[in-house]
């Protein structure tokens, strides 16, 4: 009976449902259970093989479920729940080995022992048969096993759908692309990027390491703060343009030092090849404000509405036509014409040196200023040396551009001298042979019609800067400039001009509006320093060394401006990128004096200049930080670093034309 074996193979069932009273077994078992004394160790021992019993049972069974092919427990206990149970059941009875369970030790009973309902029918007996389950197959999933990742080692590699140079192109790659490896098929490798494309390559188109090679059409990125894009490949040739950090380049031609490249605004010209590379790396900037003068350097230029070749036509501008370049991004300018008309214009149609001032017909007599001026036979310092003049002698100048001009001398030679070794005014007689000094006179009187009348006495320049010009009139040469409290003795004057002596010697004329006869006292004891404007000394010093980089603004590489930019931007102060925007800003101009800048100048004050033959209001083409001492710190030119100058040296920064002061 089913009843039976179920006794047997569980020694706890000790109730005959039947007649519902213990077996003769079992009756003999309980009476012993209960004669001996109860306690909880007799417990332990009885409940321990109970407990182990139901662990085994309970894990065989999960292990058969586990294992067979069916849905899963959740699925037949939603649908179906007393099939689920009647199932476990059947494969409870099936199974054909169960693990032998000891009897329990005669001296340990159970505590309590369970009742059975007597109002329960018994278990009726079922044939054992195939568990109904339902068997799913799992849905198919393909995995992609990546065997290792290459790079594309062309400049262009076409991607196809099946390893075979006539299968369809499905894609293409780049110069060291990044892809991985699946699998190999005949020459070709089947490969997949990250983007997904999925095709085959030819094993020769690819490699287990990044190329160094550049080749035409990659894509490269600018690794430096700023590097230069010129007309040619070389550091001799013109500046075009530049690039931030993080620009990206595309290969035009390649080169071993240098390569041909184009920037995404349209920019072509050559960049050296060290300063880009593969490395996408962070743009530091995008533009740079500069406010400075520019000129047009093609026939006819079209000003653009936008930073592009493709942006519509709003303006036409001519050869040497002036505009101010706002800002740029390396590539192109924002521009502002004479006529307010603001637009954009690409910057290799742009450069910085005013025009050529045609040569201008004078035929009048000059004297040379130093000891032996060179006459050369082209207007320019690497010309032939095809004569020369000494100091006083006369030459007659035929013609000037402003800073050269063509003389002709006393033996009959014609060339080119610089404009500063000449003089239009009368050098003085000779001392006599006593060797005493006489005072220098003229030695031709003023002509007949003149109304210059003998005067004597000092007066004293009262404005910022005076001219002091070869002849009484403002198109003469502007031999010397004077500043504000110098002191020059009068010889002769009219209602218009007065014919001075400098301290130094050099005679000439003043407008007489630019002086006056009241004494002008500088004080000897400078100015009391600020602090603000001794820590613009100390972040100026910082900067001693960084070279020189046109348009460049920061520790890496400054212009002149850019030096005051960031130096005063370090101190909360704003500064337009120029030095003649920045001598025309708001703040306070100081009167000094060039033969004693310690008297009036502060550390800290921007000192201006500009062409020596220009008026000192003219645009101001250089800009300096003074430091103390008649010194000042400046970014000089390309090819130089941030130094100290002194101001009372004889070079193309002297002398000072105005001086700002911001703090």
């Amino acid at each position: 009976m089913a009843l039976h074996r179920r006794h047997n193979e569980d020694p706890f069932e000790t109730y005959d449902l039947k007649k519902k009273r213990p077996a003769g077994r079992a009756r003999r078992k309980l009476r012993s259970y209960f004669s001996a004394n109860f306690n909880g160790g007799k417990l332990a021992s009885v409940a321990v093989p109970v407990i182990a019993f139901v662990l085994l049972v309970s894990v065989f069974v999960v292990k058969i479920i586990t294992d067979s092919k069916s849905v899963s427990d959740e699925k037949f206990r939603n649908e179906n729940p007393v099939e689920m149970q009647d199932n476990i059941g059947r494969i409870q009875r099936d199974n054909p080995v169960l693990p032998e369970i000891d009897e329990p030790v005669e001296t340990k009973a159970p505590t309590t022992e369970p009742t059975p309902d007597p109002t329960a029918a018994p278990e009726k007996e079922t044939e054992p048969g195939a568990p109904n389950v339902v068997v799913m197959t799992p849905e198919e999933t393909e995995e992609i096993t990546i065997t290792e990742y290459l790079y594309i080692a062309g400049s262009a590699v076409n991607v196809r759908e099946d390893a075979s140079t006539g299968s369809d192109i499905i894609g293409q790659l780049s110069l060291n692309q990044k892809v991985g490896k699946i699998g190999e098929k005949n020459d070709f490798i089947e490969i997949k990027t990250d983007g997904g494309l999925r095709g085959y390559v030819h094993k020769d188109l690819v490699s287990t390491e990044l190329s160094e090679a550049i080749v035409p059409g990659m894509t490269m990125y600018v690794q430096v703060g700023q590097a230069y894009i010129r007309s040619g490949a070389g550091t001799t040739y013109d500046i075009i343009g530049f690039g931030f950090k993080g620009t990206p380049l595309t290969i035009v031609e390649a080169g071993s030092e240098w390569s041909l490249v184009r920037t995404e605004t349209g920019l072509s010209g050559y960049m050296m090849n060290e300063l880009f590379g593969t490395r996408k790396v962070e743009r530091t900037r995008l533009v740079m404000e500069t406010n400075a003068v520019r000129y047009v350097d093609y026939p006819v230029v079209y000003m653009r509405e936008e930073a592009t070749a493709d942006s519509e036509q709003i303006g036409v501008l001519a050869m040497d036509d002036r505009v101010l370049q706002i800002s740029t991004d390396g590539s192109w300018s924002k521009v502002e014409a004479s006529d307010g008309l603001q637009g954009y214009v690409r910057n290799d149609l742009l450069r910085e040196s005013a025009p050529i001032t045609p040569f201008a017909t004078t035929n009048r007599n000059q004297y040379i200023s130093v000891s032996v001026s060179n006459i050369r036979a082209e207007a320019n310092t690497d010309s032939e040396v095809i004569g020369q003049a000494r100091k006083d002698e006369q030459v007659l100048q035929i013609e000037t551009d402003g800073t050269w001009s063509r003389i002709k001398n006393s033996a009959g030679v014609e060339g080119y001298v610089l404009n500063e070794f000449l003089t239009g005014v009368v050098p003085a007689p000779p001392s006599s042979s006593t060797g005493t000094t006489t005072t220098p006179t003229e030695t031709t009187p003023p002509p007949s019609n003149s109304t210059f009348r003998d005067i004597s006495g000092t007066v004293y320049i009262k404005t910022s800067a005076a001219n002091l010009r070869s002849e009484p009139n403002t198109s003469s040469l502007i031999v010397d400039t004077l500043y504000y409290g110098a002191a020059v003795e009068r010889i002769s004057t009219n209602d218009v001009w007065t014919k001075v002596k400098t301290a130094n010697g050099q005679i000439g004329f003043v407008d007489n509006s630019l002086f006056q006869t009241e004494v002008i006292v500088i004080e000897s004891t400078p100015p009391q320093a600020t602090s603000q404007g001794q820590q613009v000394v100390e972040y100026a010093k910082q900067l001693l060394g960084v070279p020189y980089v046109y348009a460049g603004a920061s520790a890496n590489g400054v212009d002149c401006s850019g030096l005051t930019k960031y130096v005063y931007g370090r101190m909360g102060v704003y500064l337009y990128h120029g030095s003649n925007s920045q001598a025309r800003s708001n703040y306070q101009s100081i009167s000094f004096s060039t033969s004693n800048y310690e008297a009036t100048l502060l550390p800290g004050d921007l000192v201006f200049f500009n062409n020596v033959y220009t008026s000192p209001n003219s645009n101001y083409t250089h800009v300096g930080i003074y430091v103390g001492n008649g010194q000042m710190i400046h970014s000089p030119q390309p090819g130089q670093t941030v130094r100290y100058e002194s101001l009372y040296a004889r070079n193309a920064y002297s002398p000072v034309r105005l001086v700002k002061r911001i703090f």
